[in-house]
């Protein structure tokens, strides 16, 4: 049936736009990690329309697919399906379809950047800009949205901010959500929940239909922009102060909490080959970077939106008397236009999109970090652990407790942030980042990987987000059941298959 399928994608889309070669789908199905999943081809449709009649043709012949949009979901699996499976690309699926600064909203297509996005927005002189992720700014807004990725900024629980999506379905037909599926109304990118069921969070972290557009919110620019840096020795108290800034209000942004090895890979970009070559970091060394930078145990900033100068100045007033007394806390000014923004510790805070975080991947490589970032093509071994966790310095501590453990033992460093994205939840996010190059690192930090997170589950904190190389939690057997059941129900012959 494959065959089939691809004569009729060719007849459909064009024979330049259908992979089947060799070497193109080894690109495809190459991770950060080790996979065994199998790309059997590639198809990128250029529009809605394609991507229907492409989903009819996988529909009517029983060829699994496995959409993508970007394929920069370094960490969790790129662009590797959960199945051997064909990969719809979105990549040319890359329309800004409408904006309205007044109303603050953005309409895009699958295909769009992070960097796309912002371009467009600071082209235009717009006042308002979106939240980028911490990766990079060649990923696309939609599939990092889908996927529950954080964001910087006042917008950071990114789903959390989308609406309008429109849905192919795995039988071509379309759909959509919110008041959307009332065509032109006004009221549709205005609003998140529509009315009667919501049916947004299906489409999210699962295989139920394609995304081909959706409508994401933006922020004003604050009329003063202040930048809260700090660092300490001890996790628990400025976990807890953070949370009682956030459930205050004072800052609407996601407030990041880096360890030390965290840090270091974002000053240092790579691991210091020439003063050792004993892995993992030594304490020893560990302890005299940190120092050596001014960095703590500890580190962080709160990103501060005043509506005026005195807003800006109470807010940071807020700040210092709640952190002083237990960090080193310093204040970097923005910009007097935020349009302006490149500086690089106040720029992403306000809508532009970097690639120093993403270039951490190549943490453990010895070449230098190329200036086309790929650690897909440069095997660059990076494999993310992404649990929820509460709001609270405890818990904190234990994840902590944990993460340092399993990775030093393990041959890693541990390297963990804990980000406060919503007022109530941490998202604990640790990455294991070594050389796929080097015998053995694939096996062992998988190994890693797997006992790490069966820890964390056993001790009541469940993944909030996975990839490829994570398992598919358990909890309610009826609740499985039922995601099932609704799989049946609009993958009846399995073109998407269930991810739950």
């Amino acid at each position: 049936m494959l065959d089939a399928a691809v004569a009729r994608w060719r007849a459909l889309i064009g024979d330049e736009h259908v992979w089947t070669d060799d070497e193109r789908l080894r690109a495809t199905g190459t991770a950060t990690f080790a996979t065994k999943q199998r790309v059997l081809a590639v198809i990128r449709p250029a529009n809605r329309e394609q991507v229907q009649a492409c989903v009819k043709v996988a529909h009517e012949l029983r060829v699994p697919l496995h959409p993508t949009s970007r394929g920069r979901n370094w960490g969790y699996g790129s662009r590797v399906p959960h199945r051997d499976a064909v990969v719809l690309d979105l990549a040319r699926l890359d329309r800004i379809v409408d904006f309205d600064e007044r109303m603050s909203y953005v309409t895009v297509e699958p295909g769009v950047t992070f960097r796309q996005l912002a371009t467009f927005l600071r082209s235009t002189g717009a006042r308002v800009f979106a939240s980028v992720t911490g990766g990079t700014g060649g990923g696309s807004v939609i599939a990092n949205a889908l996927e529950r990725g954080d964001g910087t900024g006042p917008l950071g629980d990114r789903f959390g901010y989308i609406c309008a999506l429109e849905v192919v379905l795995p039988d071509g037909d379309v759909i959509h959500t919110g008041f959307a599926r009332f065509g032109d109304a006004p009221i549709a990118p205005l609003a998140r929940w529509g009315v009667g069921p919501y049916l947004d969070g299906l489409f999210s972290q699962s295989t139920f239909g394609v995304v081909t557009r959706a409508t994401i919110w933006l922020a004003p620019y604050p009329a003063r922009f202040v930048l809260a840096l700090f660092s300490g020795p001890e996790l628990p108290p400025l976990v807890d102060e953070l949370r009682k800034l956030k459930l205050a209000g004072v800052t609407t942004a996601t407030t990041p909490v880096w360890n030390d090895i965290k840090a270091l890979s974002f000053y240092f970009g790579q691991y210091p080959w020439s003063d050792t070559d004993i892995t993992p970091l030594p304490a020893d060394m560990r302890e005299m970077m940190r120092e050596g930078v001014g960095l703590g145990r500890w580190n962080g900033t709160v990103s501060l939106y005043g509506a005026s100068s005195a807003h800006g100045d109470a807010l940071r007033d807020l700040v210092q008397d709640a952190l002083a007394p237990i960090a080193d806390v310093r204040f970097r000014e923005g910009p007097d236009d935020p349009l302006e923004a490149d500086e690089e510790l106040c720029a992403p805070n306000l809508g532009v999109p970097h690639d120093f975080s993403a270039a951490t991947t190549y943490w453990r490589k010895t070449n230098p970090i190329p200036a086309d970032l790929d650690p897909d093509r440069d095997r660059c071994g990076f494999i993310w652990l992404s649990h929820a966790v509460p709001f609270d310095g405890a818990h904190a501590y234990v994840v902590d407790e944990i993460v340092e453990r399993e990775f030093s033992s393990a041959g890693f460093e541990p390297n963990l942030a804990l980000l406060g994205v919503t007022e109530r939840a941490l998202s604990a996010v640790a990455a294991i980042v070594y050389d796929r190059d080097v015998d053995g690192e694939d096996e062992r930090a998988m190994k890693c990987h797997d006992r790490v997170h069966s820890l964390l589950v056993e001790r009541g904190y469940p993944p909030f987000r996975r990839g490829v190389q994570t398992p598919a939690p358990v909890g309610e057997p009826r609740y499985a059941q039922l995601v099932d059941d609704i799989a049946r129900v609009i993958d009846p012959h399995g073109v998407f298959g269930t991810r739950g």
